[in-house]
Formats: structure tokens, C-alpha cells, sequence
């Protein structure tokens, strides 16, 4: 659900913008915060009704959002438990907007208040209690870990990448393109970056969180657009998904296909249950200083499948170690000089 607060939320128009990469959506802005509906609207008709007509297994998480004043936690989470909700997640990530008013963000980003408001928000509700952490930090460890002290009993990870999605060149104008408060002159704000592209902060993020508290279900966020990208987060640590940019773009009807696809893939693989997956990756994530330089490893080129289009060529020659040459039309390597790098195969 979207997020709901004490107000409901009026948005600037338009308020997406994209990110594109030959043609293909890899990214999106939004700049809009919260439900634009009350809380009555959620709490008196739409909660009770959704939870009437789900199926009996249905689970529905409540996402709530207050400032720091730990009254209005205590007071949103008691309410929304009478709803019907069967959990409930606190929003203190929202990179965008919520800041400037000392919510989102601006309580994610510190651990102090983020043990705070966890522990009023636990202190309204008997339900479980999930923490939806910022992405917008250098170390998301202590904030997991203020979040845990305070009382959470599971984390979502992550909310939105703080962004400015692009400008428009011909008129000099940040994107998405809005109006300033006097409705005359075209304007924008940093907002928050979601979609494909931001799949290896969330994998990052999630995986250090499933190292430091392993026995803290995780909720995987970010980037999660197929039944691989799905696998992904398990296998660093995530027990349940969630998924927005790629439902907004593809419809539900995505979420067949990445079961369909999970369950061919386990299938596939031997992997009897989902536990048997989970941190699968974990192990095999180590430090820098860890891993070794040696041996060395050279690129190898498959002369039958070679276009010669000369892009590893290039590459090489402009951002690796000139290893790569044209031959009879295909590329080759000499392999005393090839380091290994990789940049080849990327290209």
C-alpha cells in the first residue's frame, strides 16, 4: 500500500521521470511522497474491503510515516491495527520531500531517532513490526542495527535512491519537469530513483544486513523485475520481495511469470524448499582484502563467434592494457599483455 500519515498528500504534476538506455526504461524518478487519500479512506473502507475480498493466505502489510515526535508513531500504528492489517511496516527512508519536514530520510539517516521512533511505533502495535530503511547512507549496518534494538522485528530494504533523473537541454530544465509554487515558471526537485538500475545498491545493502543480523527476516527491495532478479535477493539473504517499478511498468501480471520462473529454477537446480536458497550468496561475499590477485586470468576470444566489430578492441586499447588487435578480420589477444580485467567482455 502507499504510504499513509496523519494528512494526505497533494503531489506536483508531472512527477516521473525516466531513465532510458537504447530505447529501454532502466530507471525512474518520482518526486511524489505519500497516500493522497486520508486515512479514514484506508482505514473505514479500503483496508476492511481488500482484506474481505483477498484470498484467506493474503497478507497485508500497513506502511505508516510520522515525524520525529514519538506520539504520532504510537498513535498511526495503534490505528492501523484495528484495521485489519496483519503487520505493519514504518517508513523512515523517503529520500525526497519528507526530509525538508523532519520525517523519512531524515530519521532514517540516524540512528538514534530511527531506535526512537521503531520503539513507539512497536509500543502501538501487537502486530509484527517491519522497518523500511534509506539506501542514502554510507553504512546502513548501525541504522539495521538502532532498528533491531528498537523493537523491529524485521527489515525492508531499500526505499529509493536519492537522484536527479536528468535535464532537459533545450531549456536548461531539471526533470521531471514541474511548476514553482507560482505556476509560471517550469522547476524540479531531487527525487528518488527506483527501477533496474538500482538492483546492486539494494543487493549491497541487503546482503550486509544478512550478514550482521542473520536471524532478522529480511524484506528485499529494489530493482526486482523477473524470477532471476527475484532469485538474487534470496540468495543474499531477503525472505520475502517486494515489488513496485516493474508491477507500475508491466502490470501483475509479472508476478506469474517470476513464480512460474522460481519454481522452474529451483526445479532445475534441486533446491527443495526456499530456505535451502536463502544466503545462498552470502559465503561467497568477502572483503577486498580477501580476495586473491593470483593467478592471473586472460581474456579468450571465440574466433567462429567473433563479428569483428572492433568494440573490445577499442575498449582495450582506450581503457584496459592495448591487448586486443585485429587479425584476418577477428579480433585476437596477446595474451602477454591482456591483465584480465574484464572491460572486453563488457563491451
Amino acid at each position: 500500500m502507499k504510504t499513509v500519515t496523519e494528512e494526505p498528500t497533494v503531489d506536483p504534476r508531472t512527477r516521473l521521470g525516466v531513465l532510458r538506455k537504447n530505447g529501454k526504461a532502466i530507471g525512474m524518478n518520482n518526486i511524489e511522497l505519500l497516500s493522497r487519500k486520508p486515512l479514514t479512506t484506508w482505514t473505514d473502507d479500503w483496508i476492511p474491503k481488500i482484506k474481505q475480498e483477498a484470498p484467506e493466505d493474503f497478507i497485508f502489510i500497513a506502511s505508516i510515516m510520522s515525524g520525529i515526535e514519538p506520539e504520532g508513531w504510537t498513535a498511526l500504528a495503534e490505528t492501523m491495527s484495528r484495521t485489519g492489517a496483519d503487520a505493519i511496516e514504518i517508513n523512515v527512508s523517503c529520500p525526497h520531500g519528507s526530509p525538508e519536514k523532519h520525517m523519512g530520510a531524515f530519521i532514517g539517516q540516524d540512528p538514534t531517532l530511527v531506535e526512537q521512533v521503531t520503539r513507539a511505533a512497536k509500543k502501538g502495535t501487537d502486530l509484527p513490526l517491519l522497518v523500511k530503511l534509506t539506501p542514502n547512507v554510507t553504512d546502513i549496518v548501525p541504522i539495521a542495527n538502532a532498528a533491531v534494538k528498537g523493537g523491529a522485528d524485521a527489515i525492508s530494504a531499500i526505499n529509493t535512491v536519492e537522484s536527479l533523473i536528468g535535464i532537459d537541454i533545450e531549456t536548461a530544465t531539471p526533470l521531471p519537469i514541474a511548476y514553482g509554487m507560482d505556476d509560471t515558471e517550469q522547476m524540479s526537485t531531487y527525487g528518488g530513483f527506483c527501477g533496474p538500475a538500482v538492483k546492486p545498491i539494494g543487493l549491497r545493502f541487503v546482503s550486509q544486513i544478512a550478514k550482521a543480523h542473520p536471524n532478522i527476516p529480511i524484506s528485499g527491495i529494489g530493482g526486482i523485475e523477473n524470477w532471476s532478479s527475484a532469485i538474487e535477493y534470496l540468495m543474499v539473504g531477503a525472505r520475502t520481495l517486494q515489488v513496485c517499478t516493474a508491477v507500475m511498468w508491466h502490470g501483475f501480471s509479472i508476478i506469474k511469470d517470476m513464480t512460474n520462473g522460481l519454481t522452474e529454477f529451483m526445479e532445475r537446480k534441486g533446491y527443495e524448499s526456499l530456505d535451502s536458497m536463502i544466503g545462498k550468496a552470502l559465503p561467497k561475499i568477502t572483503s577486498w582484502t580477501a580476495l586473491t590477485k593470483l593467478p592471473p586470468v586472460v581474456a579468450r576470444i571465440i574466433a567462429e563467434k567473433c563479428t569483428g566489430c572492433k568494440e573490445c578492441v577499442i575498449a582495450c586499447a582506450d581503457g584496459g592494457f592495448v591487448a586486443i588487435q585485429m587479425s584476418n578480420k577477428k579480433a585476437v589477444v596477446n595474451n602477454d599483455k591482456c591483465d584480465g580485467c574484464g572491460l572486453c567482455a563488457i563491451v
